[in-house]
């Protein structure tokens, strides 16, 4: 089951892809001078500025050509690699949950770990490389000995489409596994290699030294990680596919619907036709979606889902409605759970959603002519709240706890089908 992709990992594919385009083929950049990268630069923020809705709503753009004059000045003297990592710097500082750049997949070169940030101070290995299994639950201390707080502070600069504390951090513990970003940022010493200071779950300290790898061959590099707990599971789903399926349970008179990416239209509503129709003949009560891995997609497809169950009687709409978030829930996955909550009655359990409900978004992507680097932007705003929060609140926030984790426990499910179950025993 797909409950937790951050112990999968499968999320790095759908955000790589999404970022680099459908086409696998990818543009060869030409080789780069000092005025491809003035033409390039020019043509970044001139395109921005026309088609962003309003790029410089959180800082000045005299700030930011501030910072592109430095770098322009400072252009001889960079490889393109720091041009990049300098760009992205000035992306991020526009504090824009849609908008953001990024480089050839080649770039991305990473090493065979993945992180959980339960803290600043709690960063976590949820998957291990194959080679080094003692190394699942071990706190990182340490990249080429800069310490844990230095590679945080730096690597949140360059990170590209977070909206906050949650995203922020689901970002970073991708983005410190990318070699080029440790090595540009000065973390480590080299860029094919580096030493990984742990302290492992027996409260012994270990140096591991990790190649870094092809981001291709990143999945195929870890351990299985940890086996979640749970009633509901894909292959036990009556209806959908991987990414948007239903599984009825009988005993909870409940509908589990597990929603991560977007169909089309046409296949939602055939989708939610489907499900209404099940529900309603095994006189289901209760329902649970689950949108902690929806990064987003079209939400008005969304709608259709929304629309074909509140026409169910036989929901309990006062206190049957769940809805589980995390920090991966971002875009139209933010917006349909603010959907489900006004329109559905819906109760939120989980971590606060990764993008705020007031924020720009409903992206486009265009690229440079020379260095072929993908720029994405916000085209519209949205409201979706009367109050400014840092992500949708939840109802019953639930923090990810690595000690419940390990031992394979979904905590928000735990805690629906207890309140189900009370609600049931009254």
């Amino acid at each position: 089951m797909k409950l937790f992709n951050c112990i999968k990992g499968s999320l790095l594919i759908l955000i790589l892809f999404v970022f680099f385009g459908c086409n696998n083929k990818q543009e060869v950049p030409a080789k780069m001078t000092i005025e491809k990268w003035k033409d390039d630069i020019e043509n970044l923020f001139n395109t921005l500025e026309i088609k962003h809705i309003n790029l410089y709503h959180s800082v000045s753009k005299n700030k930011v050509q501030q910072k592109v004059n430095s770098l322009l000045k400072e252009l001889p003297n960079l490889s393109d690699d720091e041009i990049f990592i300098s760009l992205s710097k000035i992306i991020r500082s526009l504090d824009d949950s849609h908008t953001g750049i990024w480089a050839q997949s080649k770039f991305y070169d990473t090493y065979p770990l993945e992180f959980f940030v339960f803290s600043d101070e709690d960063i976590r290995v949820i998957r291990a490389p194959k080679q080094h299994p003692e190394l699942l639950g071990a706190k990182l201390l340490s990249i080429d000995k800069t310490p844990l707080y230095e590679i945080t502070n730096d690597v949140l600069l360059i990170i590209q489409c977070a909206d906050n504390w949650y995203s922020e951090r689901e970002r970073l513990a991708r983005y410190m596994n990318y070699s080029k970003v440790l090595k540009l940022l000065g973390i480590t010493k080299k860029e094919e290699s580096a030493n990984f200071e742990f302290l492992l779950e027996d409260g012994t300290q270990k140096i591991v030294e990790l190649k870094a790898i092809p981001k291709v061959d990143y999945l195929k590099s870890l351990d299985k990680g940890i086996k979640i707990i749970s009633p509901f599971h894909f292959d036990k789903s009556l209806i959908g596919t991987n990414y948007l399926w239903y599984q009825p349970n009988d005993e909870l008179k409940t509908a589990y619907i597990y929603f991560e990416e977007y169909p089309n239209a046409l296949q939602m509503r055939r989708f939610s036709i489907a499900v209404s129709r099940d529900i309603i003949q095994k006189g289901i009560e209760n329902i649970v979606i689950d949108v902690r891995n929806n990064g987003g997609g079209n939400f008005y497809v969304g709608l259709e889902l929304v629309k074909l169950l509140s026409f169910i009687n036989k929901i309990d709409w006062q206190n049957g409605v769940y809805v589980i978030t995390s920090r991966k829930t971002y875009s139209a996955g933010m917006s349909n759970t603010a959907h489900f909550k006004e329109l559905l009655n819906a109760k939120i359990v989980g971590e606060p959603t990764g993008s705020n409900p007031n924020d720009y978004q409903d992206s486009e992507m265009f690229q440079l002519k020379n260095s072929k680097l993908r720029v994405q932007f916000s085209k519209r705003y949205y409201r979706f709240q009367d109050t400014v929060s840092n992500g949708i609140i939840p109802d019953f926030y639930i923090k990810p706890n690595w000690e419940t984790l390990k031992k394979g426990i979904d905590s928000n499910l735990q805690w629906i089908i207890e309140d189900i179950k009370h609600n049931q025993n009254k």
